[in-house]
């Protein structure tokens, strides 16, 4: 009873408690997409896409139509064979990464609900748990200060900055986070905002100012990697590629132009497959790991949370796209308490349960 029956794609609209604005634009809401791989004994796995057209090339008009594309390539197959399945669907595509990362989502779910197998353990099971950090998007000063320190009463440890505003007004809210939240880690993301110069300039002014951040993330152009390398060689703040990073074959590259120093794995970038690739590539190279997401409601990011439980190597978890979405019925996949995400209990597979009008 291991054949896969039914492969859909429909949409997923999540309001987002406040905007979200980062170098790169600004967002009101998550117009996702919900994935069913369906087995003949009725067991579904749940998968979601969180398009981008500007990260991944993703719509989620395009999404559902690879979803529907991909569907007899997929009905009829045994479940056990998950491995297969997605290598012949990822091959059938060119680009589409979020598409299919939704895909490999819920063939996955699917298939450890059908072994009785949680995703955690069975990509290792080192921990049970996991602590994120909390982004802050785009804002003046005292905005971003004002939401520092909310972050820090909710007790939030680690905080990332969106930057992108100019090296004076970036430096200034960077200041007004440390004095808001004088206790929390700081890292910065710039969603490729800055040339070398400003990246480097911006890092500089940071230090000067008494701060030390914990990350540099993605300063720089996502295929400028002499520009990235530049920025290593000239702060001393780790540098983090995202955007540059889309499959292993980028992770691949990252290492040999010495561009960063931590890789930042998105499943919605990668795919669970891929990650795992590019959590090897990282780790043979001796360069740090982060987990991050695009704006996953609990299904998506469920498989992050049990990847990153399940591998245990991640340095940065910036798993945080659950505090930006209203709330939103959805049961298992982990428990939350405050910014630490756990998985005990929780599966097999994801472990999420959830039905809308569609299934009912």
């Amino acid at each position: 009873m291991a054949r896969i029956v039914d492969l859909t794609a429909s949409p997923l609209d999540l309001p987002l408690k406040e905007p979200f604005i980062i170098a790169t634009g600004r967002k009101d809401f998550a117009n996702n997409v919900l994935i069913r791989c369906v087995l003949e004994d009725g067991t579904t796995g749940f998968g979601e896409v969180a398009p981008s057209a500007y990260t991944t090339g993703d719509t989620r008009d395009t999404a559902i139509a690879v979803v529907e594309a991909l569907k007899t390539s997929v009905v009829g197959q045994d479940i056990r064979s998950w491995r297969s399945i997605l290598a012949a669907t990822r091959k059938a595509l060119r680009h589409q990464f979020a598409a299919h990362s939704g895909v490999e989502i819920a063939v996955l779910d699917a298939f450890g609900k059908h072994t009785g197998v949680a995703l955690a353990d069975m990509w290792g099971g080192v921990a049970k748990s996991v602590e994120t950090d909390y982004t802050l998007s785009l804002g003046t000063p005292d905005d971003t200060g004002e939401a520092a320190a909310k972050a820090a009463r909710e007790g939030f440890r680690k905080i990332k900055v969106k930057v992108g505003m100019g090296v004076t007004t970036d430096t200034q809210r960077v200041i007004a986070v440390r004095e808001a939240a004088p206790r929390c880690e700081i890292a910065v993301d710039a969603n490729q905002a800055f040339t070398p110069k400003e990246a480097v300039e911006l890092a500089r002014r940071i230090e000067k100012a008494g701060i030390e951040l914990t990350l540099l993330e993605q300063p720089v152009r996502r295929d400028d990697f002499a520009g990235m390398r530049y920025v290593r060689e000239h702060c001393r703040v780790p540098v983090g590629a995202d955007e540059t990073v889309m499959t292993p074959e980028d992770a691949i590259r990252v290492v040999r132009e010495g561009a960063a120093d931590v890789i930042n794995i998105k499943i919605a970038k990668a795919g669970l497959v891929g990650a795992l690739d590019i959590a090897s590539i990282a780790r043979a190279a001796n360069l740090g790991l982060m987990i991050g997401c695009m704006m996953e409601s609990k299904i998506g990011l469920a498989a992050s949370v049990h990847l990153a439980c399940g591998l245990g190597c991640f340095s940065h978890c910036d798993l945080d796209s659950i505090y930006l979405l209203k709330p939103f019925e959805c049961e298992g996949g982990f428990t939350l308490d405050g910014p630490r995400f756990s998985v005990e209990g929780h599966g097999p597979g994801t472990g999420i349960k959830y039905e809308d009008t569609a299934t009912k």
